[in-house]
């Protein structure tokens, strides 16, 4: 899947060392909800290959305009009875890719894939309330807010709400429509 600036692809075992430094950087680590001990090289292979032929997520590596990778997304909780799944999606690396666009086109390539490819009709997504980057983003992209877990997450000694935000198929199509007449 290729959007504006970026392209999702699958995950190889080239892009491990890359994943792991995604995982372990603090910057990346301190926006997200989900905690884990740091990851060693070693787990990040025993990861991949318990990834292999499995049913479950559907993680994409996001590279850039020179086919860089730039983070991770992809597709959590699949519910193919229901149509839905949760999205999620990991920026980072150098600081020069940081503030380019990445995230709204990586957002923008998963709606596409998941309401138009793949033929969802609702995603979600969680989001601390803290990480204003992130409900701006899924904002901007027509995403609204719908629930919140309250003091849900421990996070840098305190507890943090958590944010679930959702898009219909509808809204999606709506969303596209507005896009279509801004440009």
């Amino acid at each position: 899947m290729t959007g504006r600036t970026v392209s999702l692809r699958p995950i190889e075992r080239d892009d491990l060392t890359f994943l792991r430094d995604l995982a372990n950087d603090p910057v990346v680590r301190a926006q997200v909800g989900g905690w884990d001990w740091p990851w060693s090289l070693a787990s990040q292979e025993d990861w991949f290959a318990r990834q292999l032929g499995s049913e479950g997520p559907r993680r994409f590596i996001v590279t850039d305009e020179q086919s860089e990778p730039v983070g991770l997304a992809g597709f959590w909780d699949i519910d193919w009875h229901n149509s839905t799944a949760s999205v999620a999606l990991k920026l980072g690396g150098p600081r020069e890719t940081r503030r380019r666009g990445y995230g709204f086109a990586t957002l923008q390539a998963l709606m596409a894939m998941g309401f138009i490819d793949v033929g969802f009709s609702k995603l979600w997504a969680t989001i601390l309330a803290t990480n204003e980057a992130s409900r701006g983003l899924f904002a901007k992209c027509g995403w609204r807010e719908e629930g919140r877990f309250r003091e849900h997450v421990w996070k840098d000694g305190a507890r943090c709400d958590l944010v679930q935000v959702g898009l219909l198929r509808a809204d999606y199509d709506n969303w596209l429509t507005l896009q279509g007449s801004e440009h």
